[in-house]
């Protein structure tokens, strides 16, 4: 299928961020499977360093806009320089991340250009010519198949964890290329003062790459603690599910699933969770999953690499004290 591929890398405090690498992986992949060109964009001022990194780590072409009104992001900026881009560059796909600033300018930008929007998708099917987007529905319990229809590019954003960050490949062609897109004045109008952090112990566990997540088999929040435990004794994150989360034994940032955050760490060690599609849709692209579950019919084993069928209370407190011997 002729043609090229856009990825929109977004960065914040100097650093690509986590789904970028993700929908930058996905790309390759699927660049490579419709024979196309992959290209990667990042907007920003300085951001010589961040378009090395990318191009060196991906062994992709990176266009860079430069520009000092965007130091931080504006959609009115965004919607005018990608859609220069998308016409001097014609392709036919244009993935980026499913991130609020995405929600925020990605429909606009596909209306300005009379094109289609899908987003927050997990998947992609291709059958001969066709290309077929995959998103979820109803808390994860439906695929919902999403063709293409009308004139290229299409625009899609790709949900957080849905891929895994650390499949992005090497290639041949390094190369950062510089362009330049002037910003008219309406596209300036708008300023951003000040950027305002998460509030103080909000979790971020995207960014974890290890994650210990305890379920509705401990028991009680006074037996959770085995959970703290392990994930003291690793240095690792600590997650939950929602019956956790609900019954007030964590704080509801800890919940990973449909309804809470998405993750993709290294690790991910499931304690006690049987394996609702819920919590599934939320870790199951982690790069290794060991699931300790006392029914070895669990749905959480069908998605593990390694499965221990046993009590927690006992495997647990054997591998706190493993973990300790190896960190001393």
């Amino acid at each position: 299928m002729p043609g090229k591929t856009l990825v929109l890398a977004e960065h914040r405090a100097g650093k690509i961020k986590s789904i970028s690498w993700e929908a930058i992986g996905f790309g390759q992949k699927l660049a490579e499977r419709l024979n196309q060109e992959l290209k990667v964009v990042l907007i920003g001022k300085a951001i010589g360093d961040l378009a090395e990194e990318v191009s060196r780590r991906c062994g992709q072409e990176v266009l860079t806009l430069v520009n000092d009104h965007c130091e931080t992001y504006t959609p009115e900026a965004y919607c005018h320089i990608l859609s220069q881009v998308a016409q001097q560059e014609t392709p036919f796909l244009f993935l980026m991340g499913h991130t609020y600033q995405a929600i925020d300018f990605a429909p606009k930008l596909a209306t300005r250009l009379g094109r289609g929007f899908i987003p927050n998708c997990v998947d992609c099917q291709i059958d001969a010519d066709r290309v077929v987007f995959v998103r979820q529905v109803f808390n994860g319990k439906i695929n919902l198949q999403v063709g293409l229809k009308g004139e290229p590019p299409y625009f899609v954003s790709l949900q957080q964890g849905a891929f895994n960050a650390y499949e992005v490949q090497s290639r041949q062609s390094p190369r950062v290329v510089n362009l330049t897109i002037p910003l008219p004045d309406e596209v300036l109008k708008r300023k951003v003062l000040e950027i305002f952090q998460a509030a103080q112990g909000k979790v971020d566990l995207s960014q974890a790459e290890i994650i210990i997540a305890g379920g509705r088999g401990l028991g009680s929040k006074e037996k959770f603690q085995l959970i703290l435990d392990l994930a003291e004794a690793l240095g690792a994150a600590v997650g939950a599910s929602r019956p956790v989360t609900d019954g007030g034994w964590l704080p509801k940032e800890h919940q990973i699933g449909s309804s809470g955050q998405t993750v993709t760490p290294k690790l991910y060690i499931a304690c006690g969770i049987s394996g609702a599609i819920q919590h599934l849709v939320g870790m199951m692209n982690s790069s290794c999953i060991v699931a300790i579950n006392k029914d070895p019919n669990a749905p959480i084993f069908s998605v593990a690499d390694y499965g221990i069928v046993g009590d927690v209370f006992k495997v647990l407190p054997v591998l706190i004290e493993l973990a300790k011997e190896i960190r001393k």
